[in-house]
């Protein structure tokens, strides 16, 4: 154990100072929140960087053999020294590049060869860091009380108790510390308490004390050191059944995709008022593509995802509807829509698994809707995929497996295995996995998005050895995207266009069908089955969903008999030709505006007049006239022509319309903050730099006329106790410097709480940006940076 008194509580300011800005900026992208928005000064950011929420977060990211130092640095340096050599010792393994990787992430400090860590990660690690309870002096008990504090003494102790107290201290020993108990303590526990080995911390809760949990460990910290994360045996399947069943379920998502457009294309969704599907519009989707709810809702957010629907917004509301992308996706080659597809899904921040279930209110989370935001999922789909990827190929482990392998990784942030197994779904879903195995396509995914091993993550891609890469330009996206297309249509299988009819009018597409075929039975029929073979039926009304696309019935004819390998059924051309015979006895056409004429001769001259071109005049009656244009454009143009036209209203009266008056475009909007561009990591470096010297040069002017900052914080200290305001001078964010009249509240060596006077507010200011304390004067300005 280590020896020696505890190093003092390190300055992490004065520690960042002397950092090189290769080191920051290191120390920014492996902690990026640091950097936004970006410091003003170093000292901002040693105070951002030693924050509750930013120790947090960079300790979530930790993997469990680092969690461990961190963890075993806590208990060390409490009242002693902690030497890295103290550390290998407790955790009975190296620790070089865990320690090396600590300091570098500001986690630990350097404090005369001494770990010492920033002050906030003990709070951070909580009350019971490595399964260890609270110390005897925590506790309230006196440590000279015969406590077996060490593996011998507890040895001793334990010689003679029974097997229940054996059995009870083992349980306690590695962790959880606290065990609870009914009021009537059992035999074992009572023999534990009278020896004494645990401590009665309340009537129904046993605490096994910190010295006393590690003598039971004989000393050290960790049962072993988890240096390499686990990888068990899986099942193992075949290659060619881990292609073919990754494109067939491919093809289904792409299929339910366009389902999704065709079905909210023909009636829209309407918007819930928190936003959102309803659910009786969800079912009607699930019945009319013969998905299942689930597949429904997972399909939905992901055309969303694409941009293939969005809010519709007309007089009756917003609803779901197809946008104008969704006209081009089927053109797309199938792979190059997987390729956009499958990276789509890698960053998005939905998780629509949660859909159905209820919030902390009770209210329903819908499909589409709000409540499904979540920032960690992207996170959780790359360490979920990578984590595929350690496996040899070919392996397909369960969710349990994956979310052991991901508990090495983020040993504080772990994943709840649903939603793992959710995740698992969805790659499925989009071919990501075939029968549980990582595909080919999908390690060129990662490998394109800077995840080639197992469980590295950052914020922004990395390298197999983690180091972060730059980010790509437009042009690296396309080409990574094209590069993704091509693994994944080297799984396809050859491309089939043929078409077996028979007499039941269903037909069978024997394989994958091709752009021609497939474009067909999309246009001409109904997919009833998927998988090796394609199974399709025409019906009357898939027949004139072709007819009214503009094809006619001997077009139709013909292009299913080049695709069919025998002659054509009789009743699958009788169908076609009854459908084309009833196919267009009623038009429906559309127009803008209308004219009435008295004269049919006025008519003719008037569809005929060159200059009336534009407006798309076509005569539907002897009397009457249809226009393109709307009826304000007709007007003007018929005004101009010559013509003396009134407007008339929906009951045939007369509509006196003045002139329209010319009106100025609006000016453009300035660009929205998203849109600038980002400083790069060496700007916010040399950004602080400059910050902090504005800062000393500051401090270095009010030196000589202000209290020193011992005697500032001991001013604010009797300031404090007795309840008088102060006039505080502070240093701006740019170097300025504000004045308040404040009434100090506390005053420790990490802030300095007080309340506003003029303000009415409290506020909490850092020590190193107080200039100076003085009296107040009544009256005075206040001079703000």
């Amino acid at each position: 154990m280590p020896s020696g008194a505890a190093s003092p509580p390190p300055d992490l300011a004065e520690v960042l100072r002397e950092w090189d800005d290769d080191r920051l900026a290191s120390l920014l992208r492996r902690r990026p929140d640091l950097a936004t928005p970006p410091p003003t000064s170093i000292t901002a950011l040693a105070s951002r960087a030693g924050a509750r929420g930013s120790v947090a977060r960079a300790l979530a990211d930790l993997d469990a053999p680092t969690v461990a130092a961190v963890e075993a640095v806590v208990l060390l340096h409490q009242g002693r020294r902690c030497r890295p050599a103290d550390l290998e010792h407790a955790l009975g393994a190296p620790v070089g590049p865990l320690v090396r990787l600590l300091l570098d992430l500001a986690l630990l400090l350097d404090v005369d060869g001494s770990l010492v860590p920033v002050p906030m990660v003990a709070d951070v690690v909580g009350p019971s860091p490595l399964g260890l309870g609270p110390t005897l002096a925590e506790l309230g008990v006196a440590t000279d009380a015969g406590w077996p504090t060490t593996a011998r003494a507890l040895t001793t102790v334990m010689s003679d108790a029974p097997e229940s107290a054996r059995r009870m201290l083992d349980a306690l020993t590695w962790g959880p510390p606290v065990g609870t108990v009914a009021h009537d303590i059992p035999a074992g526990a009572r023999w534990l308490l009278d020896s004494p080995v645990l401590h009665r911390r309340t009537g129904t809760e046993l605490v096994l004390p910190r010295e006393v949990g590690i003598a039971a460990r004989g000393g050290r910290l960790v049962r072993e050191l988890p240096l390499s994360p686990p990888l068990p045996d899986t099942a193992y399947r075949r290659p060619e059944s881990v292609a073919a069943e990754s494109v067939r379920t491919a093809e289904d998502t792409l299929a339910r995709l366009s389902a999704v457009i065709e079905a909210w294309g023909r009636n829209p969704a309407r918007v819930l008022r928190a936003g959102g599907v309803a659910v009786r519009d969800l079912r009607q989707l699930s019945a009319q593509a013969q998905m299942t709810a689930a597949e429904a809702t997972f399909t939905a957010e992901l055309a969303a995802r694409l941009g293939l629907i969005g809010r519709l917004h007309d007089d009756d509301g917003s609803s779901w509807a197809p946008t104008p992308e969704a006209d081009l996706w089927p053109t797309s080659d199938i792979s190059a829509r997987w390729a956009e597809m499958s990276q789509a899904w890698l960053t998005w921040r939905r998780a629509p698994w949660l859909a159905g279930t209820r919030t902390d209110k009770g209210a329903l989370r819908a499909t589409l809707g709000p409540d499904l935001d979540r920032t960690w999922a992207p996170t959780l789909r790359r360490r979920v995929l990578a984590t595929l990827a350690a496996w040899p190929p070919a392996s397909a482990p369960e969710a349990g497996q994956v979310r052991d392998r991901l508990t090495w990784f983020s040993a504080r942030s772990v994943p709840p295995e649903s939603a793992v197994a959710a995740v698992l779904d969805e790659a499925a879903a989009l071919g990501l996995t075939g029968a549980g195995a990582l595909t080919d396509a999908a390690r060129t995914l990662l490998t394109e998005h800077g995840h080639a091993q197992g469980g590295i993550d950052f914020e922004r891609p990395t390298d197999a050895s983690g180091t972060i890469l730059p980010e790509r330009s437009p042009q690296r996206e396309r080409e990574a995207t094209t590069r993704i297309g091509a693994a994944f249509a080297a799984s396809l299988p050859p491309a089939v266009e043929d078409l077996i009819v028979q007499g039941d009018l269903t037909g069978i597409v024997p394989g994958r069908p091709g752009p021609a075929l497939a474009a067909l039975l999309a246009e001409a029929a109904e997919v009833e089955s998927r998988g090796a073979a394609v199974t399709v039926r025409f019906t009357t009304a898939s027949v004139r969903r072709a007819l009214e696309a503009g094809t006619s019935a001997e077009g139709l004819l013909e292009r299913l008999r080049a695709a069919s390998r025998a002659p054509l059924p009789q009743p699958l051309e009788y169908l076609v030709r009854d459908s084309a015979r009833t196919h267009g006895q009623v038009r429906v056409g559309s127009a803008r505006s209308y004219l009435r004429v008295d004269d049919p001769a006025t008519v003719a001259s008037l569809v005929a007049d060159p200059r009336l071109a534009t407006l798309g005049l076509r005569s539907i009656a002897p009397t009457a006239i249809i226009s393109r244009a709307d009826p304000s454009e007709l007007l003007e143009t018929l005004r101009e022509a010559g013509a003396a036209p009134v407007l008339e209203g929906p009951d045939g009266s007369v509509i006196t319309v003045p002139s329209p008056r010319a009106r100025a475009a609006r000016a453009a909007q300035p660009a929205a903050a998203d849109d600038q561009p980002r400083a790069s990591v060496a700007d916010v470096v040399a950004h602080m730099r400059s910050g902090e010297d504005r800062a000393r040069r500051l401090l270095s002017e009010r030196a000589a006329q202000d209290a020193a900052p011992v005697e500032t914080l001991e001013a604010l200290r009797l300031a404090a106790k007795a309840g008088t305001e102060v006039e505080l001078v502070v240093a701006g964010a740019h170097g300025g410097a504000q004045t308040r009249v404040v009434r100090p509240l506390t005053v420790d060596d990490g802030r300095v709480r007080v309340v506003d006077v003029r303000r009415d507010a409290e506020i909490t200011v850092a020590p190193h940006r107080i200039v100076a304390v003085r009296p107040v004067q009544r009256g005075s300005a206040e001079p703000v940076d």
